[in-house]
């Protein structure tokens, strides 16, 4: 099982790590895969409903996921609703000296 957090496409806000910790081997291609989408509270109704576990966080929704088969549904399932979605990096704050 793994987590895909979710955040509004026009928003200024990327994930900055908050409270996890950096891998023991990181090096500056670190990256967090999260999915990206325009309208983010028609999003979540959509996914509600059709009961993707939604979990809320200090940094906004993560949507968990059984494996990437999961991910091509719920992406179909927001496209299908005409909502703008793309699967993209969105670490940001990390140094990469």
């Amino acid at each position: 099982m793994g987590v895909l957090p979710l955040l509004e496409k026009n928003s200024k806000q990327r994930i900055c790590l908050g409270n996890q910790d950096l891998p023991a081997n990181y090096m500056e291609d670190y990256s967090v895969m999260g999915l990206v989408v325009g309208r983010v509270e028609t999003a979540l109704r959509i996914l509600k409903d059709k009961k993707f576990d939604l979990r809320q966080n200090a940094d906004g929704f993560e949507i968990a996921f059984d494996g990437a088969g999961q991910i091509t549904e719920l992406v179909n399932l927001l496209q299908q609703n005409r909502i703008d979605c793309t699967l993209a990096d969105i670490a940001d704050q990390v140094y990469q000296g």
